[in-house]
């Protein structure tokens, strides 16, 4: 067939070349030429430099679909050649084509994947691993299902067949019948036998009806336990998660039910089964053996019983369901039932809520992950999800502590991993004590950027605190409000140098220390610190919140002053308020750490120089809560433990350290004479007796010694006998705490020199001997050190003070040792 076309003929075909097939490869090359087209379309903008080579692409598609008809006619003469040639010149067209649009392929630019944010990278990670977790455990469960449905379909008919056995023969009483008849027959036909024994129904002994007792209860837990693995079966049915939901719904789900299959022990449930099979087993050998004991009409009885005991045992599986809507035991009619429960009683379930699925998925991911990316990723989902209070989190802390430490080498992922493991100790999780500590390795690490950990939460919390003020709605102002705690309470996790905190450990308050300093190593200035100084005197007032006041106190502490000029009224005032008796134990020694970390300024603060905004009447007010800081109930029995204890030798020590720098200004010695002095001296005794020593011996001498060279009697003589522990303890700090106390040296040379005096039996040879050595120590350090001290011209009084006393000691000494020869030289004549 032929027709006339007014366009170039193609080279002829034979006619069978034009059928549905070829109309179908004509189609097939539009669409790749279409196809082509839109990927030069789409990677236009990316690729703008292969355009020659994508056209040269299309135009050879083109050329391609020109050689082939696009209807289905036969082209004109169509006898001349045959279809090999054609179908084989296609071939190579279509493979050159395809040549090309790999090599185009290969010079693209692809633009790079846009990145997914942390919460879908975790989820598309988290049900990778859960599916296979998942598949693990359905494997599991349907090969013990398997195993009991096979043991309990043959258990079942062995019971069955014998069962059966066991029947008595209906056919005994025809034998008996039969026997008498012969008999008859053999001995006279006049003999009747007595056939009143004989009865048409069938008689079971004792034995037969005990052994047939538990032959009917061996086959019924048999058969129960293979009902128990058909249900076995649609609860494992149960935990396929639904369609339509997103990655994350998802994800959660596959974990409250994961969740409910660990909970309520769906695993030990299905090997409960296998028990069934157990015990129908012995009761099977167990009827074997009774087998011939006499009838009994109990046997309704005991099948009734065993099967009561089924149908608890089954009603204790679906009843759990009612109650917790996340139980994995499903069982037909047992969602009907927990609606109409939940409809009058509502539905209550102890598993984690739904709120606290993130979590739980984020830990399982964390405790038993060995992907790194899925570590990685389950890790950045900790600071975003909630966590259930009271959880036990150690193990999925240590395995973040092991790559903290691993990292060290990477700065990032190290800083990364130490935000993580801060935000877990910042909430009300479980966390074992021995696992905050930070291993010998790792050690010098950790304190190199413990700066940056806080510099970076400080000024997160200034950023939420701008955004605060300058927001009106509720919601917004409560979320910024919170991550202004987050940022104080990730402050404290870091305020020791060997491990990582809780912020309410009590270490923090007397121990920590949260100075930090910027990327170029400057200290932050006093007007840094001024928002948080608005947010302790306006928000954290406002709220009542004692945690958030104690941690910015902490935070406060790191300015080692009084704040800003323009904030410091404001600020003393701050203090003031923390440390009145109502206040909470922790708020009050907050405040006395910041205040004993600012001693040195207010120590400064006199009438002649008394700073803008402040008076001596604030100032007075300080006084006086500086005594109620550590005396909250100086009218009432003081507790004998906890914070509040009448002796808190980390609280009164720093409490005394705060008097030893007020007491170097006359106007302090004369505000500090009253309360302060007595409680100073109720301080004597608990010092002397407290081992080990500390610094607080030397600090309370020189305040005594302060305050009397005003003209002020001291109701007791520091030099007495029962005080020499306090000048031992003292002389004994000075040598190794020397640029703490080098201005209190002449003090505590005053104090001492009384005690020369006292030379006498009563005091001991050996502790002359000492008071020489520490004296003469101290002398040598600060006198090598002198230069460092120059400047402040402290160190020349200090060394003069010391070397009388030093020059008075050394012919005691001397003379002591010369009497104690000449009573050894008269003890050897004698």
């Amino acid at each position: 067939m032929t027709s006339a076309s007014s366009r170039h003929s193609p080279p002829p075909i034979d006619a069978d070349f034009v059928n549905n097939d070829n109309v179908t490869d004509v189609d097939h090359l539009k669409n790749m030429s279409s196809t082509v087209e839109e990927i030069r379309d789409e990677l236009e903008p990316n690729n703008a430099n292969n355009d020659s080579e994508r056209g040269g692409l299309v135009e050879n598609m083109s050329n391609i679909l020109e050689q082939v008809p696009d209807n289905g006619t036969k082209p004109n003469n169509a006898i001349e050649n045959p279809v090999v040639p054609i179908e084989a010149n296609l071939a190579k067209n279509m493979s050159n084509t395809l040549e090309q649009i790999l090599d185009v392929f290969k010079g693209l630019t692809i633009a790079p994947e846009r990145g997914i944010d942390d919460n879908s990278k975790f989820w598309q990670i988290y049900q990778k691993s859960s599916i296979g977790f998942r598949n693990s455990l359905v494997k599991q469960v349907n090969s013990d299902i398997s195993i009991i449905l096979t043991f309990g379909g043959l258990l079942s008919a062995v019971i069955a067949t014998s069962i059966a056995g066991m029947q008595p023969n209906p056919g005994d009483t025809t034998n008996t019948l039969l026997v008498q008849l012969i008999q008859i027959a053999a001995n006279s036909t006049n003999s009747v036998p007595d056939v009143s024994n004989l009865s048409s129904s069938t008689h079971y002994s004792s034995s037969t009806v005990l052994a047939q007792a538990f032959a009917y209860a061996s086959l019924l837990f048999s058969l129960f336990a293979a009902f128990g693995a058909v249900f076995a079966k649609q609860w494992l049915n149960s935990c396929k998660t639904g369609r339509g939901m997103s990655l994350e719904e998802r994800g959660i789900e596959i974990q409250m039910k994961l969740d409910g299959i660990e909970y309520f022990r769906m695993e030990s449930i299905v090997q409960g089964f296998f028990g069934h099979l157990q015990i129908s087993l012995l009761l099977f050998c167990v009827s074997l053996i009774v087998n011939m004991w006499a009838q009994q009409p109990n046997i309704c009885i005991v099948i009734i019983c065993i099967t009561a005991i089924y149908i608890l045992f089954y009603s204790g599986a679906i009843l759990p369901l009612i109650w917790h809507p996340d139980s994995p035991f499903h069982a037909p009619r047992s969602r009907l039932l927990a609606a109409i429960f939940q409809s009058y009683f509502g539905a209550s379930s102890r598993l984690p809520l739904y709120t606290y699925a993130k979590s739980s998925a984020v830990r399982w991911m964390l405790e038993t992950s060995t992907n790194p990316e899925s570590i990685d990723a389950a890790a950045a989902m900790v600071p975003r999800v909630p966590w259930p209070p009271n959880v036990d989190l150690s193990s999925t802390f240590l395995r973040l502590r092991e790559i903290f430490e691993a990292c060290h080498d990477r700065d990032e992922l190290y800083v990364k991993y130490g935000k993580i493991m801060a935000n877990l100790c910042i909430r009300s999780t479980k966390i074992r004590p021995e696992l905050l500590s930070i291993s010998q390795n790792a050690y010098n690490k950790f304190v190199e950027t413990r700066s940056r950990f806080m510099r970076d939460a400080f000024m997160a919390g200034r950023a939420d605190y701008d955004q605060l003020k300058n927001t009106q709605e509720r919601d917004t102002q409560r979320k910024h409000r919170a991550s202004v705690r987050t940022a104080l309470r990730t402050m404290l996790v870091y305020g020791l140098y060997n491990r990582f905190s809780r912020p309410d450990d009590e270490d923090l308050v007397w121990h920590g220390d949260q100075r930090w300093h910027h990327s170029d190593e400057h200290e932050p200035s006093c007007g840094e610190f001024d928002w948080l100084v608005d947010y302790l005197a306006t928000d954290a007032e406002n709220l009542g919140d004692d945690e958030t006041e104690g941690d910015a106190l902490l935070v406060l502490s790191a300015m080692q002053g009084l704040g800003s000029p323009t904030k410091r009224q404001s600020y003393i005032s701050s203090l003031i308020r923390c440390m009145r008796s109502t206040r909470s134990p922790r708020v009050r020694h907050s405040a006395l750490r910041a205040v004993c970390e600012a001693r040195e300024e207010l120590a400064s603060i006199s009438s002649a120089s008394m700073p803008q905004g402040i008076n001596a009447q604030l100032i007075d007010e300080l006084s006086r809560s500086l005594l109620t800081s550590v005396c909250p109930n100086d009218d009432q029995t003081t507790l004998n433990t906890g914070p509040d204890t009448f002796f808190h030798v980390d609280r009164d020590t720093c409490y005394i350290r705060i008097l030893y720098a007020l007491t170097k200004n006359n106007e302090w010695c004369q505000r500090l004479h009253n309360g302060h002095l007595k409680r100073c001296i109720s301080l004597v005794d608990r010092y002397r007796h407290y081992r080990p020593s500390n610094a607080a011996s030397c600090y309370l001498l020189v305040v005594f010694e302060r305050i009397k060279a005003l003209d002020k009697d001291l109701p007791f003589n520091p030099a007495e006998k029962k005080r020499r522990p306090l000048i031992e303890d003292a002389w004994n700090h000075a040598k190794d705490s020397m640029a703490d106390l080098i201005d209190g040296i002449p003090a505590l040379v005053k104090v001492t020199e009384p005690i020369l005096t006292a030379f006498d039996d009563d005091v001991p040879r050996w502790w002359f001997r000492d008071l020489t050595t520490n004296v003469g120590w101290t002398l040598n350090r600060l006198t090598q050190k002198q230069a460092e001290y120059v400047n402040d011209g402290i160190a020349e009084a200090a060394i003069r003070s010391m070397k009388g006393l030093y020059d008075e000691l050394s012919p005691i000494v001397k003379q002591l040792n010369t009497s104690q020869r000449d009573n050894l030289d008269g003890s050897s004549e004698s």
